[in-house]
Formats: structure tokens, C-alpha cells, sequence
């Protein structure tokens, strides 16, 4: 796959069509700020990046859809995506379409018709990249990671900001997660790890996990088989312990042992209907005390009632004899002595009248009356008292014997607890036997341990045969072979370029995704290399090795190389990025190596034509004639990516 046409569409539908040589070193040349570092930017985007990159001015807001045309092998695809929203973070909307003679759409012709992840699957498959998934480390968190375009692409780009750094050797590196993802594809982008490996992979975590079970059962019932005697009679000891058995005889029959046992379960306690009669019997002597100590009360209320009444009787009685006694002088007076006006001592008159003796007689017959009255009902009273002092002590007599009998039960039921206690521990120990029961139906069966030590032997196979194509010694003999075929060609270039440490072995770590060096101090990585120059020339030859190693081995990974301003740190002013020009370039050497740069590119390029593009966007103008024979566009005096008639034809505003 390699870039055919990057297209602009304006609001206005005019567009801008750059077109690129395939399986040649494409040059965009110009001076600052005329968008050579956006067409980076552009394809990334246009290959599914979701994050928006792209520049934020005005002008670019004069874009409505930015698109790719690539050629693959047997047919040519269109990739586009519409412009980001003024603000956006991500767009996900996409356009993909296929064809053999497929030219540049007009904007009306332009659709979504997929998202960015489609875009990258559907790509990655047309290239080649097959289902290939990398499992996670054990006890990571991460989710499997399966290789996709977006892997591949970050092989393919090196911006301005990466093509100079000494911490990051590839696209995006410094992102949160991308370090994880290089690390897991490249060594299928290597081909070092086979197309299916994620199957295989999971297919070897599942016959693992299946030996694991399979393993553990057969474990368990072996243990299981090897105790059952010592086992069988521990649980006879225990149901004769509890009163489950009450036969001591011991017997070294498995059989006979089993059917004890499932007798000892079988054992029903007669508990529970004694408790019920016992319970019933304890509330009906509840509810006759109840109605015992209610007559008592009653007969309690109504000797009270008598005995206040013979206290009333007792006083009146008193008052009735002393006024009794008070007139019994009466009987000393004359018969004679008659009339109110006279005394009935001497006969004499009285100044003033007074009752005659007849009247007080009368008052004294009535008070005996009345006293006669009260002495005749004492004895009845007496007699209800007495009546009820005898119905009470019965009553008495029936709540004690009563009471005595609840005393008894709640006696017995303390003495019952204990066997309660031990009806508990009978059904524990029932529950107990059964399930042992229930476990050895099947465990000291020795067709069924047959049975388990054969899914044993069937899941080592099945897992030794995936080990065996899994086989991580030869995955690391072809990683190594790849690793030697990088170095020798980054070596090569290292020289070529006169890098510092070039002399020595230069290599890739992809563990720390890095160039070393193997100098006589030790292994020196990039990092600890100076110089931007270094730097630059160290990444320019790891991506072309990388690149040369991809074509000859037809891995899928496409086939394009973009660099922005790897002559940078050559170009350190204003006016020599402007020009452009090699005398610009302040010293001999420097002007030396950013011709050997350029011509190790061009050589490689064409060394591996028509399988090979790069395009760099550089401010470098060289003079030789294949430079400019490479030399797509030179935007200077004016010229830019974006026509600034656009801003007039599609204000922003």
C-alpha cells in the first residue's frame, strides 16, 4: 500500500489534489508555514487515527473533507474522513471505497459510510494483516490486543517532533498505551510470531485450564478412594458415639460398612412428639392456674365485702345497747305518773312539758327490736365467711398441686436439653454420613477413575500439541534472525551516514524500543548519543532497515516511509529554512551529511522500487539533479498546501 493522492476539499467544493511517484523518494521542499508537516498529520488521519491533529487555523477551517487515494497491488482505495468540528478531540466517521480505476471524487460524491475502526480493519486485511491477537500478560488488566493498520502505520510515520528525539524512536511512542502496542505487533509485523498465534494462544489458555480441572478431580477422587476404609469406620465410631448405631461390632466389609452407615442415616429421633404432648399438657395446667388464681381473687373481694360488713354491724350493735341501756331506767318510774306537765319523781308540775314515760318505753321497745334484728343475721354472715374460707383453701389445694406439676415439666425439660444437644448432633452426623455416602458412589468406582485419568491424558496432549506449535524457543530464534537483519542493515547506514558509534554494532532493543550501540564502554542507547544530528540519523536509518527488512520478507506493513524535516537540526535559522539551500548550511560536514542523508534515502528507495515510497517534507533544497528529479513540490514564493483563495472563497466566519 503506498500513497497515490492526498486531496483537500474546500467548503466550497474546489479541491486540492497532491500527487505522489510510487515506489519513489516523493520531496515536498518549501519554507515554514506552508503546511509541509500537515500532510503527516492528514494521512495519519485519514488511515483511522480517531484523535484530531490536524491544524487549528483559520485557513484549515476552510477544509471540509481530507482524503487519500492508495494504490494497492491489485486495486486503488479511497480513504476519507470529514473534517473535524472547530473544538473537536476525535471523529470517528469515515469513507471508504475500492476500485481499479477509482480517481479523485467530487466533494458531492463524498459520504460517510463507516467509522475509523472499520476503516483500519477493512485496510489491514486488504494488506495482508491477518487475525493475529496478542493475550495479555498474566494478571493484567489489559484487554487482548489484536494488530490492525493502526499498528502498522505507526511503523510508517515519523513527524518533526519524533524524527529528532532521542527518548522515542517511533510514531506516537509517548502516547499512554502506544509503548504496549509496539511492543506486542512488531514482532508479528517481524513475522516472528505466526499469523495464528491469538487462536493458538487461546486455545492453549483453554486446554491449560481444562488439564488444571481435569487434574484436580482425578486428585480428589484418588485421595478420596485411598481413605475410604479409615474413613468409613471414623463415621461407624461417630453414629454409635451419637446412638445412631448400636451395633460395636467392628467389620473391615466396605459393604457392610456402607449399609451401617445408611442405616445410621435413616435413624429417626421420637423427640419431637413427646416435646408436642409435653408442651400441650404445660399450656393447659397454665390456663387452669390462670383461672384458679381468678376465683381466689373473687373469693378474696367477697371476704373483704363480709368482713366490712360485720364491722359496720359491730358498731351499730354498740350504739343500739348503750341506748338500751340508757332507758332501762325507765322501769324505776311509776305507772302512775302520767301528763307531760308533771315530774315523774316527785309529781310536781314542770315549767315546761317533757316526753312522757309511755314515749320513752315505746323508743326502748324499738332500740331491742332493732338490736334483735342486727344478732340474728351475725350468724349468717359468719356462716359465708366460713363457706368461703373452706372454698378458698380448696381452690388453694388445686393451684399447689398445679403449680407442683409445671415445677416437674420444667425440671424435665432442663433434663431434656442435654437431649436436645445430642438430637443436633445426631442430624449433623447424618448429614455428614450421607453426603460421605454420596461422594464414594462414584469416587470408589475404579471405572470411573479410568475415566478421569483418561481426560487427564487426553488435556496433556491436546496442551503439549499447542505448546509444540507455540513453541517459544523458535518464536525467539526468528525474532533474533529479524533482530540480525536489522542491525546488519542499520549498521550498514549508520556507517554510511558517519553517526557517532556508527563503527560499532548497531541494533534494535524492542524491549525498550530503542537504538543501542555496542561500544567498547558497553551497550549506549540513544538516549545517552548526542547530538540532534545523531539522533536524527539514527532514527532515519532504523525505519529504513525496518522497511527494507518488511519488503523483503512481504510482511504487511505498508509500503511508505513519511518524514517530516529530518534536516532540521541542520537549519537552525529562519533564513536557511527559507532558502533551503546547502550553503546555507554553515559547515563542510553538515552540508556533507544532509547529502548523504537524501542520497541514503534516494538509494534505498530505489533499491527497493516499485515496493518502497517515502515522501519527507523537508526544507531542504538541494541542488543534484536526482534531488530535483524527486522534488514533487516546492512551495515557496507563495505556494502553499492550502490555496489562500480558499479563505476568501470560504470565510470562516
Amino acid at each position: 500500500m503506498q500513497i497515490r493522492s492526498i486531496i483537500l476539499y474546500s467548503k466550497s467544493g474546489e479541491k486540492r489534489v497532491l500527487d505522489f511517484r510510487l515506489g519513489e523518494l516523493n520531496i515536498v521542499t518549501g519554507t515554514s508555514q506552508t503546511g509541509k508537516s500537515a500532510l503527516l498529520d492528514i494521512v495519519d488521519f485519514c488511515l483511522g487515527r480517531d484523535e484530531a491533529t490536524l491544524p487549528i487555523s483559520p485557513i484549515f477551517n476552510t477544509v471540509s473533507w481530507y482524503a487519500v487515494i492508495l494504490q494497492l497491488p491489485d486495486t486503488r482505495v479511497l480513504a476519507a474522513r470529514p473534517a473535524p468540528r472547530p473544538g473537536a478531540k476525535s471523529v470517528t466517521n469515515a469513507m471508504l471505497e475500492v476500485g481499479n480505476s477509482l480517481g479523485v471524487p467530487e466533494l458531492a460524491d463524498l459520504r460517510v459510510n463507516t467509522d475509523s475502526t472499520q476503516l483500519r480493519q477493512q485496510l489491514g486485511r486488504r494488506i495482508g494483516i491477518g487475525a493475529t491477537r496478542s493475550e495479555s500478560p498474566s494478571g493484567s488488566l489489559l484487554p487482548a490486543l489484536s494488530a490492525n493498520l493502526g499498528h502498522a502505520v505507526l511503523l510508517c510515520l515519523q513527524n518533526q517532533d519524533e524524527v529528532a528525539s532521542k527518548r522515542s524512536l517511533f510514531h506516537r511512542q509517548n502516547e499512554r498505551g502506544i509503548p504496549e502496542s509496539l511492543k506486542a505487533t512488531i514482532p508479528y509485523f517481524l513475522g516472528a510470531v505466526p499469523e495464528d498465534q491469538a487462536v493458538l494462544q487461546h486455545q492453549l489458555t483453554q486446554a491449560k485450564r481444562a488439564l488444571r480441572r481435569a487434574e484436580h478431580t482425578l486428585k480428589a477422587a484418588q485421595e478420596t478412594h485411598q481413605g475410604i476404609e479409615a474413613r468409613l469406620e471414623s463415621l461407624l465410631g461417630e453414629a454409635r458415639v451419637h446412638g445412631l448405631l448400636t451395633d460395636n461390632s467392628v467389620t473391615s466389609d466396605r459393604a457392610a460398612a456402607v449399609a451401617a452407615l445408611q442405616q445410621a442415616v435413616s435413624f429417626q429421633s421420637t423427640r419431637g412428639s413427646a416435646d408436642e404432648d409435653q408442651r400441650r399438657q404445660e399450656l393447659r395446667l397454665t390456663e387452669q392456674t390462670s383461672a384458679l388464681r381468678r376465683q381466689l381473687r373473687s373469693l378474696a373481694e367477697e371476704r373483704q365485702l363480709l368482713n366490712d360488713l360485720e364491722t359496720q354491724a359491730a358498731g351499730y350493735t354498740g350504739a343500739v345497747a348503750r341506748g338500751i341501756s340508757r332507758l332501762s331506767a325507765l322501769d324505776l318510774v311509776p305507772d302512775s305518773v302520767a301528763g307531760e306537765h308533771s315530774c315523774p319523781l316527785c309529781g310536781h308540775d314542770l315549767p315546761e312539758p317533757d316526753p312522757t314515760v309511755a314515749d320513752m318505753h315505746t323508743t326502748l321497745s324499738d332500740l331491742r327490736g332493732q338490736l334483735d334484728s342486727v344478732q340474728t343475721v351475725n350468724p349468717r354472715r359468719e356462716q359465708a365467711l366460713r363457706e368461703i374460707e373452706q372454698t378458698a383453701a380448696r381452690l388453694r389445694e388445686q393451684l399447689q398441686g398445679i403449680e407442683g406439676a409445671l415445677s416437674i415439666i420444667a425440671e424435665q425439660r432442663n433434663q431434656q436439653a442435654g437431649l436436645l444437644g445430642q438430637a443436633e448432633a445426631q442430624a449433623f452426623t447424618r448429614g455428614r454420613i450421607s453426603a460421605y455416602l454420596s461422594q464414594i458412589s462414584t469416587a470408589s468406582n475404579r471405572a470411573h477413575l479410568q475415566n478421569l485419568e483418561s481426560d487427564v491424558a487426553v488435556a496433556q496432549r491436546l496442551v503439549q500439541g499447542l505448546e509444540e506449535q507455540l513453541d517459544a524457543e523458535a518464536i525467539d530464534d526468528r525474532l533474533t534472525h529479524s533482530i540480525s537483519y536489522l542491525s546488519g542493515k542499520m549498521t550498514g547506514h549508520a556507517r554510511t551516514l558517519r553517526l557517532e558509534h556508527g563503527d560499532r554494532l548497531v541494533r534494535l532493543d524492542l524491549k525498550k524500543l530503542t537504538v543501542v550501540a555496542d561500544t567498547l564502554e558497553g551497550i549506549t542507547e540513544l538516549l545517552r548519543i548526542g547530538s540532534g544530528k545523531n539522533h536524527v540519523g539514527y532514527h532515519v536509518a532504523a525505519h529504513l532497515a525496518l522497511h527494507q527488512y518488511f519488503v523483503a520478507n512481504s510482511r504487511p506493513v505498508p509500503r511508505f516511509l513519511m518524514l517530516d524535516q529530518p534536516t532540521q537540526p541542520y537549519y537552525p535559522s529562519d533564513m536557511a529554512k527559507q532558502r533551503g539551500r546547502l550553503e546555507d548550511i554553515a559547515l563542510d560536514e553538515d552540508r556533507v551529511t544532509v547529502t548523504r542523508l537524501f542520497e541514503l534515502m534516494h538509494e534505498v528507495t530505489t533499491e527497493l522500487s516499485p515496493n518502497f515510497q517515502m515522501i519527507v517534507s523537508d526544507h531542504a533544497d538541494l541542488p543534484h539533479p536526482w534531488f530535483q528529479d524527486s522534488v514533487r513540490y516546492n512551495w515557496r514564493n507563495g505556494e502553499k498546501l492550502i490555496p489562500t483563495t480558499w479563505l476568501n472563497d470560504n470565510p470562516t466566519r
